[in-house]
């Protein structure tokens, strides 16, 4: 069963858009703070990265994957993707923000608390 409406094209391109842009400016503060990018290297983690994005949000990079998701699914009209992004969220948070949480205490300590209080996990 699908759904269509209109305007269904430009917000589909608009959820894209905004996706793969939170995760590019997301990739460049990264860069910038000459850190790593890669969350299989959280150990190599040189720098806190709390500036631009990262002030909405502590994951910005994985809510620009559950825009694209969302953004393909209005995109397709399916409404199987409002079960998958769910599904995303919850995955994603439980075996790899958790994670990432977790390694980030370790490394940045108090920093990464009193960030962590300020900013919440998806916005």
């Amino acid at each position: 069963m699908r759904f269509q409406f209109f305007g269904q094209t430009l917000i589909a391109l608009s959820l894209v858009g905004f996706g793969v842009s939170i995760i590019l400016f997301s990739i460049r503060k990264f860069y910038q703070a000459e850190t790593t990018v890669l969350p299989q290297e959280m150990d190599h983690s040189t720098a806190l990265v709390t500036g631009g994005i990262f002030r909405v949000s502590r994951n910005p990079m994985y809510l620009g994957m559950a825009a694209i998701i969302a953004g393909v699914g209005v995109g397709l009209g399916t409404w199987f993707t409002f079960f998958i992004l769910p599904f995303f969220v919850f995955l994603i948070t439980k075996f790899q923000i958790k994670p990432e949480e977790e390694a980030l205490a370790k490394i940045f300590g108090e920093e990464f608390e009193d960030y962590k209080n300020k900013v919440r996990r998806w916005i």
